[in-house]
């Protein structure tokens, strides 16, 4: 009796603790499952939801930019044709309704609710619940705002219906539950069986099962025998250690893996949204060749979409720009950069487009060579603002010309007019008509001379070129001044290249721009200074403001010890009527600056204040860079 009391006993402890057991690890899975699966339903729902938007927001981009409502209205009906989608709109850069899948009737006015309002304000993607206004069912509202640079062009939104999500995790949950109730029963059934023909092996046994579910896998059972119960009990003993090591190299598996691939998803999610901001377009090509990847700017620019170039020889996607493929492939045959080449880019359309592309190889870890990226950037903007630049350059300039003209010509014919109102009353005044027979001829001559010079620097006289030697022109030159450099004691210094050849001039107008040079640094300087010349090769343009080489070019320098040019008159110095002596009309240098343009070279200088400045002419040595001289000013 004593025994089956007992027996009893501990066949009722081994189902309840059985029992217990599996209910706990049913619980504990229920609820870990259930809740994994409610996150993963969520989360895939929301990640839908931004998909969604991101690729309506990433369709509407173009027509956006353009204001093309009709692809924008295909665009929200497309994507409110996906399942589970509520409605679609798109609003413009102000928040009014672009586009809308099922209210037409809203399109150009602002919506005024609260989730409308957030996702307004908002300058990153936003997800909000909301519940539907017409049937009261709860929506995911995923809003995008849509940037050009940094200007906010418009804003995406699309809502998505919570009813299927939560039926799937009511499905989800009846079904874990149904799953967790029969594994109890199961479980109760068979403990039940078993615990007719086991006691104390038993328990033992559920003693370990139960330190299993705790976590407890280092666990060893004694075998009682060599019956089913002892092999059980060793089965048990290798399960618990399988389970260990499984479970510790699975563990090191799954947080290695995991970390991997959270490290790929960032990368990846970071250059896709990189890719799909910058304005540049991007065009990537193997190493055979094919295009790989075209960005968005760079689908706007060809006009072609990444999935229809996918594959395809870069040499077809710009068959009608041959240039952009010809360098991508001189850069995958050469692995040299290609930077900073201005073209016209051939549209699929046939628009041309001012673009600066740029090419690089592409290289992947280890520096494995993958291919070639090419930057492509459009100029529109740039060359439309460089005109204004222009434009506005050249109005400033015949502002301040025409004030010069004003002043210069102003006094003269102050003089002649004061004079002319006095003829009538006192030309019997011999001292008068002296006087005026002195004044009124020179300032006349003055006059003329103005518009002469001026004459001179609008419309130039047609040059002769030949081929002379530019240091005996600069002699002469310096020759015409002998009696100032004279008076002023002035020390000339002569340094002259033997080999240099003749160049290509017309001698006259380059000997008046000599002239008008040397004369200025002979009025710069005080008694005792040293007048420098040479004449050679060019040499590195350290130090001055305009210089640049082409080729093989001859240089004429002239430099003073004067006190040197100011800061704030250096961008003046060759401006027409700008001038720092009292008697000085201010044409000179202008004149000079012009000169020596219409022989296809450059003229500059480098000031030191104090110590003195240095005029450099640069002329090219081959008539075949001389410029031609504008016969439209």
């Amino acid at each position: 009796m004593i025994s089956s009391v007992m027996g009893r006993s501990l066949q009722a402890k081994f189902l309840w603790a059985t029992v217990c057991v599996l209910g706990v690890i049913m619980t504990a899975v229920l609820l870990v499952v259930e809740h994994r699966q409610r996150a993963g339903i969520v989360e895939e729902f929301e990640r839908r939801g931004a998909v969604l938007s991101r690729s309506l927001a990433a369709m509407s981009y173009g027509a956006l930019l353009l204001y093309n409502y009709t692809a924008l209205e295909q665009n929200v009906a497309r994507v409110a044709a996906e399942e589970d989608v509520r409605y679609a709109m798109i609003l413009d850069g102000e928040g009014r309704v672009a586009a809308h899948s099922r209210h037409q009737d809203r399109v150009g006015f602002v919506l005024d609710d609260a989730v409308s309002a957030r996702a307004l304000a908002s300058a990153t993607p936003l997800t909000q619940e909301t519940v539907f206004s017409r049937s009261g069912e709860a929506v995911y509202d995923f809003a995008v705002p849509v940037f050009v640079e940094t200007q906010r062009w418009g804003t995406v939104r699309v809502g998505l219906s919570k009813r299927r999500m939560d039926a799937a995790i009511r499905a989800t949950r009846l079904e874990l539950l149904g799953v967790a109730l029969a594994t109890l029963v199961l479980g109760g059934v068979t403990a039940a069986l078993v615990a007719r023909r086991i006691s104390r092996p038993v328990r033992r046994l559920a003693e370990g099962a139960t330190a299993i579910s705790r976590g407890e896998l280092m666990q060893r059972i004694e075998p009682s025998g060599f019956d089913e119960i002892g092999a059980l009990a060793v089965a048990f003993n290798h399960m618990a250690s399988q389970l260990f090591q499984q479970r510790s190299a699975l563990e090191e598996a799954h947080l290695e893996l995991r970390r991997r691939f959270d490290e790929l998803e960032d990368v990846k999610g970071y250059t896709e949204n990189i890719l799909a901001s910058l304005t540049n377009g991007i065009v990537t090509v193997d190493l055979e060749g094919r295009v790989v990847t075209l960005n968005p700017a760079a689908e706007m620019l060809t006009g072609f979409f990444a999935g229809e170039v996918r594959g395809r020889y870069c040499t077809e996607l710009f068959a009608q720009t041959p240039e952009i493929g010809e360098m991508l492939m001189e850069t995958l045959a050469s692995r040299a950069p290609i930077a900073g080449v201005s073209l016209a880019l051939k549209r699929r359309s046939g628009v041309a487009l001012p673009v600066e592309v740029s090419t690089a190889p592409l290289r992947g870890a280890e520096g494995k060579d993958l291919g070639v990226v090419a930057v492509l950037r459009d100029l529109t903007l740039v060359r439309e603002l460089e005109g204004r630049l222009r434009r506005s350059d050249r109005l400033a300039a015949l502002g301040g010309l025409a004030a010069g003209l004003a002043h210069e010509i102003k006094n003269p014919l102050t003089s002649v007019l004061t004079f002319t109102r006095h003829v009538a009353r006192r030309f019997d005044d011999p001292s008068f008509r002296e006087r005026f027979q002195r004044v009124v001829p020179r300032e006349l001559e003055r006059i003329n001379g103005i518009l002469e010079r001026l004459l001179e620097l609008a419309r130039p006289a047609p040059a002769a070129f030949t081929r002379i030697r530019l240091a005996p022109l600069v002699d002469r030159a310096v020759d015409l001044f002998a009696n100032e450099i004279e008076s002023l004691r002035l020390h000339v210094t002569r340094e002259y290249t033997r080999d240099l050849p003749p160049v290509p001039a017309d001698e006259e107008s380059l000997y008046r721009a000599i002239i008008n040079v040397v004369g200025n640094a002979l009025d710069a300087m005080s008694p005792g200074g040293t007048l420098a010349l040479r004449v050679g090769w060019a040499t590195s343009s350290d130090g001055f403001r305009a210089g640049r080489a082409i080729g093989r070019q001859a240089v004429i320098e002239v430099s003073d010890t004067g006190t040197g040019i100011k800061p704030e008159d250096a961008e003046r110095v060759f401006n027409p009527f700008f001038t720092t002596k009292q008697r000085g009309t201010g044409l000179g240098l202008a004149v000079t600056h012009k000169i020596v343009e219409d022989h296809g070279g450059v003229i500059d200088f480098q000031t030191v204040a104090g110590v003195g400045t240095t005029f450099r002419i640069m002329l090219p040595v081959t008539p075949a860079v001389i410029a031609t001289p504008d016969t439209r000013r």
